[in-house]
Protein backbone atom coordinates (compact mmCIF):
# COMPACT_ATOMS: atom_id res chain seq x y z
CA UNK A 1 0.00 0.00 0.00
CA UNK A 2 0.79 3.58 -0.62
CA UNK A 3 -0.24 7.31 0.72
CA UNK A 4 0.56 10.78 -1.04
CA UNK A 5 0.28 14.00 -0.53
CA UNK A 6 -0.62 16.49 -3.03
CA UNK A 7 -0.49 20.12 -2.61
CA UNK A 8 -3.65 21.47 -4.37
CA UNK A 9 -3.86 25.50 -5.36
CA UNK A 10 -5.39 27.23 -7.92
CA UNK A 11 -9.19 26.20 -7.44
CA UNK A 12 -11.68 29.10 -7.56
CA UNK A 13 -13.70 29.64 -4.59
CA UNK A 14 -11.36 26.77 -2.41
CA UNK A 15 -8.42 27.75 -0.54
CA UNK A 16 -5.01 26.12 -1.49
CA UNK A 17 -4.67 23.19 0.61
CA UNK A 18 -2.95 19.52 0.90
CA UNK A 19 -4.66 16.33 0.57
CA UNK A 20 -3.68 13.23 2.11
CA UNK A 21 -4.46 10.45 0.58
CA UNK A 22 -3.96 6.64 2.27
CA UNK A 23 -4.32 3.50 -0.48
CA UNK A 24 -7.08 1.67 1.70
CA UNK A 25 -6.83 -1.51 -1.23
CA UNK A 26 -4.92 -2.67 -4.15
CA UNK A 27 -7.48 -1.90 -6.52
CA UNK A 28 -7.74 -3.57 -10.27
CA UNK A 29 -7.07 -0.57 -12.40
CA UNK A 30 -5.71 3.29 -11.91
CA UNK A 31 -9.34 4.30 -11.90
CA UNK A 32 -10.01 2.24 -8.38
CA UNK A 33 -11.55 5.05 -5.85
CA UNK A 34 -9.02 3.10 -3.34
CA UNK A 35 -7.82 6.34 -1.81
CA UNK A 36 -9.25 7.49 1.38
CA UNK A 37 -8.86 11.38 1.00
CA UNK A 38 -8.48 13.98 3.58
CA UNK A 39 -8.43 17.80 2.82
CA UNK A 40 -6.60 20.14 5.21
CA UNK A 41 -8.14 23.08 6.86
CA UNK A 42 -5.34 25.24 6.61
CA UNK A 43 -2.66 25.93 4.20
CA UNK A 44 -0.09 24.19 6.14
CA UNK A 45 1.27 21.02 5.53
CA UNK A 46 -0.26 18.32 8.02
CA UNK A 47 2.81 17.45 10.27
CA UNK A 48 1.10 15.16 12.79
CA UNK A 49 2.87 17.06 15.42
CA UNK A 50 1.45 20.34 16.26
CA UNK A 51 -2.11 19.11 17.36
CA UNK A 52 -4.15 20.89 20.16
CA UNK A 53 -7.17 18.56 21.32
CA UNK A 54 -10.35 20.99 19.80
CA UNK A 55 -13.02 18.66 20.51
CA UNK A 56 -14.65 20.61 23.17
CA UNK A 57 -13.57 23.77 21.64
CA UNK A 58 -15.62 26.38 19.80
CA UNK A 59 -14.17 27.57 16.42
CA UNK A 60 -13.70 31.23 17.46
CA UNK A 61 -10.71 29.60 20.00
CA UNK A 62 -8.88 27.58 17.19
CA UNK A 63 -5.48 29.63 16.38
CA UNK A 64 -3.79 28.22 12.99
CA UNK A 65 -1.33 26.33 15.33
CA UNK A 66 -4.70 23.95 16.64
CA UNK A 67 -6.31 24.07 13.20
CA UNK A 68 -2.74 22.69 11.36
CA UNK A 69 -3.72 18.94 11.41
CA UNK A 70 -6.93 18.94 11.21
CA UNK A 71 -8.43 17.42 8.33
CA UNK A 72 -11.63 16.68 6.19
CA UNK A 73 -13.18 13.52 5.02
CA UNK A 74 -13.67 14.14 1.27
CA UNK A 75 -14.50 11.40 -1.73
CA UNK A 76 -12.04 8.34 -2.47
CA UNK A 77 -10.08 9.22 -5.14
CA UNK A 78 -8.69 7.16 -7.84
CA UNK A 79 -5.60 5.14 -7.78
CA UNK A 80 -4.08 7.42 -9.92
CA UNK A 81 -3.56 10.25 -7.89
CA UNK A 82 -0.99 8.21 -6.56
CA UNK A 83 1.62 9.51 -9.78
CA UNK A 84 -0.27 12.61 -10.82
CA UNK A 85 0.96 15.75 -10.23
CA UNK A 86 -1.16 18.69 -13.08
CA UNK A 87 -4.06 20.29 -13.79
CA UNK A 88 -7.24 18.93 -12.45
CA UNK A 89 -10.13 18.54 -14.25
CA UNK A 90 -13.40 21.15 -14.22
CA UNK A 91 -10.69 23.82 -13.64
CA UNK A 92 -10.45 22.96 -10.25
CA UNK A 93 -6.77 24.00 -10.05
CA UNK A 94 -4.01 21.90 -10.04
CA UNK A 95 -2.16 19.10 -7.58
CA UNK A 96 1.79 18.59 -7.34
CA UNK A 97 3.19 15.66 -5.24
CA UNK A 98 5.03 16.54 -1.61
CA UNK A 99 4.92 13.58 -0.06
CA UNK A 100 5.11 9.75 -1.17
CA UNK A 101 5.85 6.70 0.17
CA UNK A 102 5.26 3.30 1.53
CA UNK A 103 1.92 2.46 3.69
CA UNK A 104 1.43 0.25 6.14
CA UNK A 105 -2.36 -0.09 8.33
CA UNK A 106 -2.00 -0.96 11.63
CA UNK A 107 -5.76 -2.24 11.76
CA UNK A 108 -7.48 -2.57 8.54
CA UNK A 109 -9.20 0.83 7.70
CA UNK A 110 -12.97 -0.01 7.31
CA UNK A 111 -15.81 2.53 5.19
CA UNK A 112 -16.88 4.20 8.20
CA UNK A 113 -14.15 3.97 10.74
CA UNK A 114 -13.79 6.38 13.20
CA UNK A 115 -9.89 5.52 14.20
CA UNK A 116 -7.35 4.93 11.56
CA UNK A 117 -4.15 3.84 12.73
CA UNK A 118 -1.18 3.90 10.19
CA UNK A 119 2.84 3.84 9.66
CA UNK A 120 3.93 6.21 7.02
CA UNK A 121 7.89 5.80 5.06
CA UNK A 122 7.59 8.91 3.16
CA UNK A 123 10.69 11.64 2.48
CA UNK A 124 8.43 14.04 5.13
CA UNK A 125 5.88 12.02 6.81
CA UNK A 126 8.30 9.12 8.77
CA UNK A 127 7.00 6.72 11.43
CA UNK A 128 3.06 6.40 13.19
CA UNK A 129 0.19 8.37 13.01
CA UNK A 130 -3.70 8.07 13.84
CA UNK A 131 -6.79 9.70 12.36
CA UNK A 132 -9.31 10.22 14.91
CA UNK A 133 -12.61 11.30 14.44
CA UNK A 134 -13.74 14.62 16.13
CA UNK A 135 -17.52 14.84 14.52
CA UNK A 136 -19.18 16.38 11.50
CA UNK A 137 -16.62 14.50 8.67
CA UNK A 138 -13.52 16.56 11.12
CA UNK A 139 -10.21 13.89 11.96
CA UNK A 140 -7.44 14.94 13.96
CA UNK A 141 -4.14 13.69 12.46
CA UNK A 142 -1.58 12.79 14.89
CA UNK A 143 1.91 11.37 15.22
CA UNK A 144 1.73 8.35 17.81
CA UNK A 145 4.63 7.91 20.01
CA UNK A 146 4.85 4.44 19.76
CA UNK A 147 3.46 2.17 17.81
Amino acid sequence: MRFVVLHHTGWPGHGDHFDLMLQAEAGDSDAAPVLKTFATITPEFPDGKSHADVRQRDEQALGPDAQTNLLRLIDDHRRAYLEYEGEVSGGRGRVSRVDCGALAWLQPPEADALLLRFELQGARLKGGYRLRHMGGGIFSFERLKRV
